[in-house]
């Protein structure tokens, strides 16, 4: 009966994130600081482009402030990365998929299953891990089970986020969330690397315990809670709380987000 239960989870979260997604404006986590009005993408001729610029093309948007980058007369990293970000989001790429008419909402609807698939696998495996369900099934079996599809849910996960990332990269780099967020999911990593190459690897000893050894109910328990609030990160970038065009900032954030405010904006 766990067998199936487990064998039946990916199909039932997505299911479930399905039901849960629902179309919402998010105009602020669409928005891209640019130093110029959006160009004009000319339409291929021939009917095959027409119908693909037709899917990447979208409606004219209306310019927005860039008011970060100028004055600027720090040359290090920080302004190194301000400049390569905003040459990216220049780019025809980056607008193009910016302004699509299909494209980035679909990405972006990939971007949120496949994270539902990831999660909730992973919470599933930390909840054995912690003792809390699936008891009589061994640690090892629930991992074999799980994690190959959780390795799915990640490799979609980050290719579509990299996507959207390419999409409008200079509000993303510059949004605290998004940076939290990066951070997070470093120290995420951190932990699945130490569990792996530590405890994990005399599972044998532990496989059938009810109640598996401290050091993999660390690992779970920290699990949960990174990816809980890597998840609430990730959700919060839609938000322009603490973008940089909203000055006056308070200092600390215009430090976290590497945002310089022209004179006008103190």
């Amino acid at each position: 009966m766990s067998g199936r239960l487990i064998t039946l989870l990916p199909a039932l979260v997505l299911v479930l994130c399905y039901l849960m997604t629902a179309p919402d404006q998010a105009p602020a986590y669409m928005a891209q600081w640019t130093s110029e009005v959006r160009r004009n993408v000319p339409v291929p001729p021939s009917q095959f482009a027409s119908a693909l610029a037709r899917f990447v093309i979208f409606r004219r948007a209306a310019p927005f402030r860039a008011t970060l980058l100028e004055g600027n007369s720090n040359q290090g990293t920080g302004s190194a990365l301000l400049n390569f970000f905003r040459r990216m989001a220049d780019s025809s790429w980056s607008v193009g998929l910016h302004e699509s008419r299909y494209a980035y909402d679909l990405i972006e609807s990939i971007h949120v299953w496949a994270l539902c698939l990831f999660f909730g696998l992973a919470v599933m495996f930390d909840l054995r891990l912690l003792g809390w369900t699936m008891r009589s099934v061994p640690v090892s079996e629930v991992a074999r089970r799980l994690l190959p599809w959780t390795a799915v849910g990640f490799v979609v996960m980050v290719i579509s986020g990299a996507l959207l990332f390419s999409a409008i990269p200079l509000r993303s780099f510059q949004n605290i969330f998004f940076r939290t967020k990066m951070i997070l999911l470093m120290v995420a990593g951190i932990n699945v690397l130490i569990f792996h190459s530590g405890v994990y690897r005399r599972v044998i000893s532990w496989d059938l315990d009810l109640t598996p050894p401290r050091a993999a109910r660390v690992a779970g328990a920290l699990s949960l809670v990174l990816w809980v609030a890597i998840v609430l990160s990730g959700r919060m970038i839609a938000y322009n709380w603490f973008d940089c065009d909203r000055q006056p900032q308070p200092a600390i954030i215009n430090f976290l987000t590497s945002c310089v405010p022209t004179e006008a904006e103190h």
